[in-house]
């Protein structure tokens, strides 16, 4: 390929971009996508909790280090912008107190932990103009491949976490003692990992959950957006939440519990603009107007 075609190539790129980026922007303050977005946040909260016993039942099934179980939950805790004095309170309750979980108690605690990821599917689907909906036992399956996926990363965590005791127990433990570059770079790797991350987990839910056909070229860049816009949210909410203390004049005890909630808004909101606008490029690629799907339909 020429130079000449990479740079029209380019071009034609930023010019979708660009104007996926602005219709995206109509799209989200004049459709239902706030709405939605505070749908997830309510449904976010009310699936915390089993979400989390869920959690901390799979970390003690896989490890009996309470170290390693603490090390992924404080990874989890890296998309907060700050630590949640009544997560950590239910945390500690849920960690001491030796839950017996059968048969029916597990299929409610993952029935219970689906409605943030029914909301999210619901979400995406409108934003992307589906035709045809999942029959109401699909769309609860795909929720539930949201939740195994999810769970899927916290293993993938944990073999994180487990790698790099390892290797700090290792020569490589004394390396980093030894030379300040390699503590500087373990640092930045460990800072951008929660982005990185993201950024993986969305460009996945962006392929896979509209039921249209989609393509790899519709989504990732609005997965790196999305990313991109989340870790900016985070160290200006970070910087917000560590400087104002007037929420707790307002709210009293439960402004925890108001932080957390506008704090899931935020990133929900984010989430949307991200879904407006990998929608916005497909049409935009294919020729098809707003009111038409972004994408054939239906996958399945």
């Amino acid at each position: 390929m020429t130079p000449a075609r990479i740079l029209l190539r380019v071009r034609a790129e930023l010019r979708f971009s660009g104007l996926a980026a602005w219709r995206g922007l109509v799209r989200l303050v004049s459709g239902n996508d706030l709405t939605h977005a505070a749908s997830i946040a309510y449904y976010a909260l009310l699936s915390l909790f089993p979400f989390l016993l869920l959690v901390i039942s799979i970390l003690g099934s896989v490890t009996a280090d309470e170290g390693d179980r603490l090390a992924v939950l404080t990874f989890v805790f890296r998309y907060f912008p700050t630590q949640f004095e009544f997560v950590n309170t239910q945390l500690d309750a849920l960690r001491q107190t030796r839950l017996q979980l059968g048969v029916a108690g597990g299929l409610a605690l993952i029935w219970a932990s689906l409605g943030v990821f029914g909301a999210i599917t619901s979400a995406v689907n409108e934003a992307w103009g589906v035709e045809k909906q999942r029959s109401f036992l699909r769309h609860r399956m795909v929720s539930f491949l949201m939740l195994v996926a999810s769970g899927g990363v916290l293993l993938v965590a944990l073999l994180f976490v487990s790698a790099v005791k390892v290797a700090e127990a290792s020569w490589f433990g004394v390396m980093l003692a030894q030379f300040e570059w390699l503590r500087a770079l373990q640092s930045l790797t460990f800072a951008s990992s929660a982005t990185i991350l993201l950024i993986l987990a969305v460009g996945l839910l962006y392929y896979f959950i509209p039921n249209v056909k989609t393509r790899l070229r519709d989504v990732w860049v609005g997965a790196v957006l999305t990313g991109v816009l989340w870790r900016v949210a985070l160290d200006g909410f970070s910087w917000y939440i560590g400087r104002s203390g007037q929420l707790t004049l307002i709210h009293g005890s439960i402004a925890a519990v108001v932080v957390f909630l506008l704090w899931i808004y935020v990133s929900s909101v984010i989430l949307m603009y991200g879904v407006e606008f990998t929608a916005a490029n497909a049409r935009l690629r294919r020729g098809r107007s707003d009111e038409m799907a972004a994408a054939p339909t239906p996958r399945v």
